[in-house]
């Protein structure tokens, strides 16, 4: 009877028990179903497919041609005018018919032609930062998807662990049920959790095809690939970031659009001096040999009172701006020391988790295994140790989640590991 027992006992444990620490493995090698993507590879292929930088790229090209445009200096005119034009009667005499034909140019002062180049470059400088925030944004996309599909894969795993241990200690409990050596209730709880176990790896399951389908459809490619959490533990030398918000690619264009409006308070201040416009030309004096050379020169009034408004509107815009920046940068801050805290918070709980409650859970199971083979424990004991271990790796598990969201959405506010791409376009 002894004999028996300890068989059906260890059979139990193996079904129930002790499982393997968590780790995070790599599957790359032949046992892998599909090849492995890195997160740096979705990135990149995310970024090639996305027509976001596509539309942002447009807009730095026709920024360019605007600054070409702006360095073009006024058209000259050539002019030519007839006087004293043959009538009819008395004044059909071609003799009095003057013909006069004038050149004019616009003498621009004031710097106008190079305040207007500079305004132009200040709208390259914006388009330049629109296209950095695209690509900030794909990435961040990018690796919030891969760091949640690559954690419900490791739940997946872990709710089939879970379900394969409930349906092995229910068929093994029914047995010892049926020969009285558990209750009834012992049964319905096996049953209870196996049910339990499979409605959460199915449900898991189904997300993690969701979610990988979602990752596929940035480069519209198939979903025969595999990833996993290589590569995104927490960084042991991590401490903290520099909360600097300096690169911020939003921040980036405010600046732009501040140096801009600074570029159009010297147009408007380029704008109090007036322009001059010179003519010369030649006169011919009816159908004999005579002509005369003309000159004259335009200048127009009032240029410094029209220039006021302007400079004010400006102005207001510059100061606006500036305001802007500086609630911005504010919030910006404020974000990354929120997301620095939850980051640390994640990795010091990760790090107690590892040292200090996973291993005495793995420690419970193990003194529960014991227990129940030499019948100290009932079947419940070993459950409720197994079911604390589980939760405590689900719980590794969310944490390991706020930590890469946390640091991503960091990434993603101070353009760290901004991808390096070659020349956007031609200058």
């Amino acid at each position: 009877m002894i004999p028996k027992f300890l068989g059906a006992s260890g059979a139990l444990m193996a079904a129930i028990g002790f499982l393997p620490a968590f780790a995070e493995t790599c599957p790359r090698g032949a046992d892998a179903p599909y090849a492995h993507l890195s997160l740096d590879q979705a990135v990149r292929q995310a970024l090639e497919s996305d027509l976001r930088p596509d539309a942002a790229r447009a807009a730095v090209v026709t920024a360019r041609t605007e600054r070409a445009v702006a360095a073009l200096r006024p058209s000259d005119t050539v002019s030519l005018e007839f006087e004293n034009f043959p009538g009819v009667g008395l004044a059909a005499e071609i003799d009095s018919l003057e013909v006069t034909g004038t050149f004019n140019r616009v003498w621009e002062r004031g710097g106008k032609r190079e305040a207007r180049s500079t305004l132009a470059e200040r709208s390259i400088d914006i388009a330049e930062a629109g296209l950095d925030i695209s690509k900030a944004d794909i990435s961040f996309e990018i690796q919030s998807l891969y760091v949640e599909l690559a954690l419900t894969q490791e739940r997946a795993s872990l709710a089939a662990a879970r379900l394969e241990a409930a349906r092995n200690a229910e068929a093994l409990i029914a047995k010892r049920v049926e020969a009285a050596r558990d209750p009834l209730l012992a049964g319905s709880r096996a049953a209870t959790d196996a049910l339990v176990a499979e409605g959460d790896f199915n449900r898991l399951t189904r997300d993690a095809d969701r979610l990988r389908a979602a990752l596929a459809d940035f480069w519209s490619g198939s979903i025969d690939f595999s990833v996993d959490l290589c590569g995104l533990s927490p960084d042991e030398g991590h401490t903290e970031h520099t909360l600097d918000v300096s690169r911020s690619p939003e921040l980036a264009r405010l600046e732009a659009q501040r140096s801009q409006a600074q570029a159009a308070i010297r147009l408007a201040e380029a704008e109090r001096v007036p322009d001059v416009t010179w003519s010369a030309g030649v006169r011919k004096f009816g159908i004999d040999e005579s002509f005369g050379v003309l000159g004259g020169v335009t200048v127009p009034l009032g240029a410094p009172k029209r220039a006021g408004p302007y400079e004010q509107q400006a102005g207001a815009q510059a100061r606006q701006i500036e305001a802007e920046a500086d609630a911005l940068r504010q919030s910006l801050l404020r974000e990354s020391a929120r997301l620095e805290r939850a980051a640390l918070g994640a990795k010091d709980a990760l790090a107690h988790l590892d040292t200090g409650p996973l291993p005495e859970a793995e420690r419970a199971v193990r003194l529960a295994n014991d227990g129940y083979a030499r019948g100290a424990f009932s079947y419940l004991d070993v459950l409720d140790a197994q079911r604390l271990l589980f939760d405590l790796r689900e719980q590794r598990l969310d944490f390991l989640r706020t930590y890469h969201l946390a640091e991503a959405a960091l990434a993603r506010l101070q353009a760290r590991n901004l991808p390096a791409t070659p020349q956007e376009t031609a200058p």
